[in-house]
Order: structure tokens, then C-alpha cells, then sequence
């Protein structure tokens, strides 16, 4: 069967056409387009099957899609207008938060914090309460419902979070609440805390709703314009959407739940990571994903994907599950500019498609990343990109000589300068989220993709001291790689307050069963048969008496040494995480977790044999590596490299989607699936 994913960023949109026989067909790049991503994604998918023939089309079977529709509402906040409906005396969950303060405001005590998601006047009350075992203490008043339904809908508001106390072990009052509402005002979204996040901390279950209520009103059109877009374009596709937590799911689910789309995007990324994990027989990666707007990173130990429940999004915490990733605002589009004090900066304000780097000839004047890497000669004059780029080296020579005019510097000097300056930045998020989380960044490789992602890899390997740099085939699309080859993923959790002992087993293994039901369940409506179902249980735990826990994963069986070895895993992962363990300290449950995974294509390529011929160069490039050294080094043309073909020394790999830069004194191999292994010199 053959697959298309299609990833929007936020200059290009990718795709490729994929095989589970023979691995990938083709990919391709379009220019993104923000009135219209529906559009591109279906104009991305139409190229990639261009030249296909009839069979090939025949066995086309689904569509999964990266979206960055979440993540752009939430960055940009022009959403929609939004209510919260709460229990009578907690209508300021928002604005009350944990009391605590961010660093930046830390001494300023006149500062208001964030602006609340949503407008005080837009949060209503109403009589009800459960109480913390579930029994109800008030009834809900109902008309009260009615009227606050009716204020909403008088307001214009779109869309409402139905967060009530303790509903996350009694939801009876929020779903008949929802029933008023829809009854009221139809044209209302509603959320419910007990269907996006049951759990307790009702300041953390209040934020994670009112987000969802802000992105639904968004995201459920598009994803209903995007199913209408495939199925004209190719009666009877399947369409898929990636989420946070780097599964896929249908786009009905993901309209009920869009809270789960903020990463989806970067997710196929650190998917497709994994993938290449597998490969090479690298078990310990970092993922650098380098597009036109922002640096991705990820950390992959023991080729797993990593997963929190900690992110926060608008200055508000977000407590569904998502992919580990780190995100700064440097990409190939982040503008180069000086600041009103006069200091030398790059990004996070991007150029985005429309203009874009000034070198896309779009009618762009501020100096970029890519814009330095052409005057470089890292990207050749020329170059096409995506459906309707060609790289003008002169208009990128002319605005940094405009920029480098503000700072005493030819246009030379500037564009090193950006390069230097972006290089510093992305080796700080990688040192982030390495040195940071306590793993040394020698003990990894370096996975570099992303349209700019190769171009900078090895400065960040060197200035990181990471010996080996990958760079996947179709580096520049391998998020829409990780897309194909992705598993449906559904995620559930339930607040579960005991200690961890014997008492707690019979409670505990009946709310992991109902959560693994439903899990099951849902993979089945998704026509996944049991022998392509995997189910995984972890338990939230901490030590007694602290207000942070740590997910650890659990054994199925509840055996005579389940617990036993329960313990010992939350201790050997407290250790690692936070540096230390405490035996014997009793440990106390929080949340009980089940994620249930299904299997839709396979991902076991054979590696091909290595070939006995040389690597042939086709010509070379001109480097700018100093203001007064320019170095000629040979040019590589990515898709005639062959299986276990070497490279010596400096080189440029160029391909239609990326240019991997190559420095001297390294080793460059091709292995049996394509990909580039770099070995940087000294590490030889």
C-alpha cells in the first residue's frame, strides 16, 4: 500500500509518496500558503504523484497530514472569542494561577502577569458542586446554565470551556451543562475539562480546556475543508492528522480535541528521528529540525520519543501529552537586524513564505539566514526551491550590505555574522536540551533535517563536541517521512490518589483496565485489527510530599513483583532525572496512563548492498569560510551517492530539498538506507 504525507510549514509545504514495499517514491516542496493551507496541501500531494502510474495510484490508500494550524493560533492569540463556565466562586482559576511568578517579572511588582486567555466578563458561574469523592453536594442550577448560554451567544462568543470542580470523577454536571448549551446556543463549541483532561489541579485542567475551547472554533473548519479538499481531489483517501503526542488520528477526533495539534508539525520530525534511530543502529539521537521559522530539537534516548505533560503554551499550562521538543525562533527565514541599542541580533521575527528571504526575489528586504548562506555560496546562485523559488545571490548580497551598513561590516562580514550568530543559538537550545536535562551530547549523534538543517549541522557537532552528524534521505521533507511512517496513537489518563502498595493494586488495575478499554475501543472504530494494536501503561508517581511526579512506564501483569519493580524503575528514573533517589521513602501515585498504539504501515525496508564504485564529484562550490579565504571544495550530487560509497574532507552535498555542508577533516559515508554519516575530524 502507498501513503502521502504532507507537512505545512511555515515557508513550504512538503510531501512525499511513499511505498511500504520499497520505501519512498518522491517528494516535493510548495510554497505554503497562509490564506489558503488546505490548498497547498493538496497542491503538495498532486505533485509528488505527478509522474505515477495507474497501479501506483491504485494502491494509494491515505493522506496524513502535519499541521501548524494550533500552534500559529496560539502564537499569534487571534483566536476566537472564548467563555469559560465554572463552578460559582471559581471563575478566576485563570488569573489566580499557582501564584507563582516568571523570571522575567520576578522583581517586578507591578507586573500583571499574562493576559488571561479569556476576558474576565467572558467567564460565567453557576451553582453546582461535586465534592472530592464524587458524590454530589449541590445539584446544578440549570436555568443558570440556560441564561449564561444565552449572554454567550448574545456576545458573539464562539466557543466555551466547561470546566466544573471535581469533575474529573463525577462529569454528570458538565456533560448536561454541554446538553443546555448546545440546546441554548447550537452554534457554540463546547469543551469539557472531563473529556480533554481528567484529572485533578483545577487550575491546570481549566487552562488545558480553555485553549481547546480557543483553537476548536479554528481548527474543526479547516480540518472539515481539508477532508472536502482530499476527497475532491482523490475520491475514497484516507485522511490522517499527527498530533502532539507523535501518533495520528482521524480528523474527527482531532477536531474534538485541537488542543492536541500544537505540535503537530514538529511531532513527524522526531518520529521520522526514530525511524532513522533504527536504521543506523544509533540509539541515542538528537533531532535538529531547521525550517524556514524555527529550530526543533528533540532527545531520543534509547531511540525512544520522549513525552511530557509539562509544556506550557501562551504563558499557560498545557497537560496533554506531547513530544519533548525544544523550539527557538531560528529558522532560514529568521530576519538579521539591530536592535535600538545598537546589538547585532537574528530572529525570532521571521520572513515567513510571503515575502521570504530576500534572496526568493518576493519582495523581501531585511538580510535572513538563507540569505547569508547564498552570499556564502553555501546555497548555489540559481537554486530552485520548492514550486516557484530561484536563490538571486545578489539581491541576498544587497541587503547585507543595507544591514551591514548600520554596523561597520561588508556584506561579506555580515553574513558570517548571521551564520555565527544563528550557529550560537541553535547549539544553546541542543545544549539545553542535553547538558540541561543531564545527558552528555558526546554520548549522541546529531540528526540533522529540515530544509536548513544540514547546512548548519556540523558547526553545531563541532561547537557541541558531537562526533557523528546524520542526514536522512529527503533531509528537507523528513518530517512528512515521519508522518508516513507513524502508528495511530490514543492517549488516556485518570487521576488515581493512593499510595503505592498492595491496597492500591485491585483500584488501580481496574481504572487501568477501563482506560485500556476504551483505548482499544478507539483504535478499532479506527480499523485497526487486534494483532496491529499495542497497549502501554505508566503511572504518574512521586515521592511523598512532593508537587512534581515523574511518568513511569508498568508491566501489564500485576504479579507478585509488580510493584517491586514499579519502585525501583521510579527510583532509577528519579535519579537520573533529578539526581537522586530516596529507597525506602514511600511513593505516591497521581495519574494513571494508557496509550494504545495501531500499527498502518510497515516501516522495515531492506537496506540496499554496498556499492564497489567511487563517489564522482560534479564540479565544485565556492565557500566563504573567513572574510579573506574563499575555499573551493567538491560538489555532490545527494541522489547519485550510492551505498557504501566514502567521502574524504570537505565537501557540499547538495540535493533538491537541503545542502549538507561537509568541513575538512571528516569522513562522509553512505549507508544501506541512504543516509549520510558523518564523522567529524578527531573523532575518526
Amino acid at each position: 500500500m502507498k501513503r502521502i504525507g504532507v507537512d505545512a510549514g511555515g515557508t513550504f509545504t512538503d510531501a512525499v509518496f511513499w511505498d511500504e514495499e520499497t520505501g519512498l517514491i518522491s517528494s516535493a516542496k510548495v510554497s505554503s500558503r497562509k490564506d489558503d493551507p488546505a490548498g497547498a496541501v493538496v497542491a503538495a500531494a498532486s505533485r509528488v504523484v505527478a509522474h505515477a502510474d495507474d497501479a501506483s495510484l491504485s494502491d494509494l490508500r491515505d493522506l496524513v497530514h502535519g499541521t501548524t494550524i494550533g500552534t500559529n493560533v496560539s502564537l499569534e492569540r487571534n483566536g476566537p472569542r472564548t467563555a469559560i463556565l465554572a463552578t460559582r466562586g471559581f471563575r478566576d482559576v485563570l488569573e489566580i494561577a499557582r501564584l507563582t511568578r516568571s523570571s522575567e517579572a520576578l522583581y517586578d511588582l507591578l507586573s500583571p502577569g499574562p493576559a488571561p486567555l479569556v476576558a474576565r466578563k467572558d467567564r460565567f458561574e453557576v451553582a453546582e458542586r461535586i465534592d472530592r469523592d464524587g458524590s454530589v453536594v449541590t445539584g446544578l442550577d440549570e436555568e443558570g446554565v440556560r441564561e449564561a448560554a444565552r449572554s454567550m451567544s448574545s456576545r458573539g462568543i464562539s466557543s466555551v470551556a466547561v470546566s466544573f470542580l471535581y469533575s474529573y470523577l463525577n462529569a454528570d454536571h458538565e456533560r448536561r451543562a454541554a446538553e443546555l448549551i448546545r440546546e441554548e446556543a447550537p452554534e457554540i463549541s463546547v469543551s469539557l475539562s472531563s473529556e480533554i483532561l481528567p484529572q485533578t489541579r483545577e487550575y491546570e485542567r481549566t487552562s488545558t480546556t480553555a485553549l481547546n475551547a480557543y483553537l476548536a472554533p479554528v481548527c474543526a473548519p479547516y480540518l472539515a475543508h481539508l477532508t472536502d479538499q482530499v476527497q475532491a481531489w482523490r475520491e475514497g483517501l484516507q485522511t490522517w492528522i499527527m498530533q502532539s503526542n507523535g501518533g495520528v488520528t482521524t480528523p474527527q477526533r482531532a477536531a474534538e480535541h485541537p488542543v492536541n495539534l500544537l505540535l503537530s508539525g514538529p511531532s513527524g520530525g522526531v518520529v521520522a528521528g526514530r525511524w532513522i534511530s533504527r536504521q543506523t543502529g544509533i540509539a541515542n539521537t538528537i533531532t535538529v529540525d531547521m525550517g524556514g521559522t524555527s529550530f526543533d530539537v528533540a532527545l531520543l534516548a534509547d531511540g525512544r520519543v520522549p513525552l511530557t505533560t509539562a509544556r506550557e503554551v501562551m504563558e499557560m499550562p498545557v497537560r496533554v501529552p506531547t513530544v519533548d521538543i525544544e523550539t527557538i525562533g531560528t529558522g532560514g527565514g529568521s530576519i538579521a537586524y539591530v536592535d535600538s541599542g545598537g546589538q547585532f541580533l537574528v530572529g525570532p521575527r521571521s520572513a515567513g513564505a510571503v515575502p521570504g528571504p530576500v534572496c526568493y526575489g518576493r519582495g523581501g528586504t531585511e538580510p535572513t539566514v538563507t540569505d547569508a548562506n547564498a552570499v556564502l555560496g553555501i546555497l548555489a546562485d540559481g537554486a530552485e526551491l520548492g514550486d516557484d523559488v530561484v536563490v538571486d545571490r545578489g539581491l541576498a548580497e544587497e541587503a547585507c550590505a543595507r544591514l551591514g551598513a548600520k554596523l561597520g561590516l561588508d556584506p561579506i562580514e555580515t553574513a558570517l555574522g548571521i551564520r555565527r550568530i544563528s550557529n550560537a543559538a541553535m547549539a544553546g537550545a541542543v545544549r539545553a536540551i542535553s547538558v540541561g536535562r543531564g545527558h552528555d551530547p558526546r554520548d549522541f549523534a546529531l540528526n540533522a533535517f529540515g530544509g536548513a538543517g544540514p547546512m548548519h549541522a556540523a558547526d553545531i557537532a563541532l561547537e557541541m563536541s558531537i562526533p557523528t552528524v546524520i542526514v536522512p534521505p529527503v533531509a528537507g521533507c523528513l518530517s512528512a517521512v515521519g508522518l508516513v511512517v507513524s502508528d495511530v496513537l490514543h492517549n488516556h489518563a485518570a487521576s488515581f490518589q493512593m499510595r503505592l502498595d498492595g491496597r492500591a493494586v485491585p483500584a488501580l488495575a481496574a481504572t487501568l483496565s477501563g482506560l485500556r478499554r476504551r483505548a482499544v475501543e478507539e483504535l478499532a472504530d479506527d480499523g485497526i485489527p487486534s494483532e496491529r494494536q499495542t497497549v502501554q501503561l505508566a503511572l504518574d508517581l512521586s515521592y511523598v510530599g512532593q508537587n512534581t511526579a515523574i511518568t513511569v512506564e508498568v508491566d501489564e501483569g500485576f504479579d507478585a513483583g509488580w510493584i517491586a519493580r514499579t519502585v525501583e524503575r521510579f527510583h532509577a528514573m528519579h535519579e537520573r532525572v533529578n539526581g537522586f533517589r530516596v529507597d525506602g521513602e514511600p511513593i505516591d501515585i497521581t495519574t494513571a496512563r494508557v496509550g494504545g498504539a495501531g500499527s498502518i504501515t510497515r516501516t522495515d525496508l531492506r537496506p540496499a548492498p554496498p556499492s564497489t564504485e567511487a563517489p564522482r564529484s560534479h564540479g565544485s562550490r565556492s565557500l566563504v569560510v573567513s572574510p579573506t579565504q574563499i575555499l573551493d571544495v567538491p560538489l555532490f550530487r545527494r541522489e547519485l551517492l550510492l551505498p557504501g560509497q566514502r567521502i574524504e574532507g570537505a565537501a557540499v552535498i547538495e540535493s533538491n530539498d537541503t545542502t549538507f555542508v561537509v568541513p575538512g577533516g571528516s569522513l562522509t559515508r553512505v549507508d544501506g538506507y541512504g543516509n549520510l554519516l558523518l564523522t567529524l575530524g578527531g573523532h575518526r
